[in-house]
């Protein structure tokens, strides 16, 4: 399985943040892994901000520059509000929090955090110059990339050998807090228990209920009311109206009345005395009076006839020829 960390560590220039970058490549040079070791400095000689970027790992390293870091040791408020939120999720982080608000801290979502009170430990310890060594003895005891007697087997390479001693207690009493906390952590943050538990309960209850209920219920209360219903009232009111009103409507009676015209021939022979009125009247007046008023029409005829009388009193001058 292969091994790889990156860690960005940063404050204000004079705290050593530097010198424990160094000390943790010196360590994993001597676990025979990759390292590169990126340091940056501020514009200000003192008081200013510094940062630098080491890289572990087992196999050859891209790329020495890191924007987005697995780790962080977090040594003043600045650092934390520039490098806290490139922190990738997952990533563990260890701040200093007697330099640092504990409000500001990402804890217990998508990062881990460490609180290391490093200024009053390095008080304890009898230097507080030590504060970047509890701070690094922290780390090594959180992330485990390297061993901690590696790293203080090489704090000759970077520092002084009259304070060698103190730093190895300095390293080893930041490495015993950083584990109490860890320890404590996972003590009380139980919650990845909850989701194991719901998955099991909810399908266990929810198919057996469900599907008991609704067959029961549904098929046998629809089927009962609607052919109940339905039949009996549409056939008993349909055919008894429909039939009652159809004949209702169709008028017999009214065609018999059209034989009114039988009436008007009976009365006009008898008051037609020629035999000629009678071809020209039944010609016209069956014609017109049928389609318009046929009762009304053979009464007009009868008033215009006598108008044939002239024809009549010229037929005797034929026998004064004679």
């Amino acid at each position: 399985m292969s091994r790889y960390l990156d860690v960005i560590m940063a404050g204000f220039g004079g705290q050593g943040v530097l010198l424990i970058g160094n000390l943790l490549a010196y360590a994993g040079m001597r676990e025979k892994l990759q390292v590169t070791y990126i340091p940056v400095y501020g514009v200000e000689m003192r008081g200013g901000t510094a940062n630098c970027t080491v890289v572990l790992s087992d196999e050859e390293i891209g790329s020495p520059i890191i924007n987005q870091p697995l780790s962080l040791i977090v040594m003043n408020r600045p650092s934390l509000d520039k490098f806290q939120p490139k922190l990738k999720d997952g990533g563990i982080q260890i701040v200093n929090s007697s330099l640092v608000d504990e409000g500001l801290v990402e804890r217990g979502g998508r990062i881990r955090s460490v609180l290391v009170p490093a200024n009053e430990l390095a008080d304890k310890v009898g230097n507080p110059r030590a504060v970047n060594t509890i701070m690094l003895g922290a780390f090594v005891a959180a992330t485990g990339m390297v061993r901690l007697s590696t790293v203080e087997d090489c704090l000759t390479e970077v520092m002084a050998a009259k304070i060698v001693a103190i730093n190895v207690t300095a390293l080893r009493t930041g490495a015993e807090y950083a584990m109490k906390q860890l320890e404590k952590a996972k003590k009380t943050a139980p919650a990845p228990k909850t989701p194991a538990k719901a998955p099991a309960k909810a399908p266990a209850k929810a198919p057996a209920k469900a599907p008991a209920k609704a067959p029961a219920k549904a098929p046998a209360k629809a089927p009962a009311k609607a052919p109940a219903k339905a039949p009996a009232k549409a056939p008993a009111k349909a055919p008894a109206k429909a039939p009652a009103k159809a004949p209702a409507k169709k008028a017999p009676a009214k065609a018999p009345a059209k034989k009114a015209p039988a009436k008007a021939p009976a009365k006009a022979p008898a008051k037609k005395a020629p035999a000629k009125a009678p071809a020209k009247a039944p010609a016209k007046a069956p014609a017109k009076a049928p389609a318009k008023a046929p009762a009304k029409a053979p009464a007009k005829p009868a008033a215009k006839k006598p108008v044939a009388k002239k024809p009549a009193a010229k037929k005797p001058a034929a026998p004064k020829k004679k």
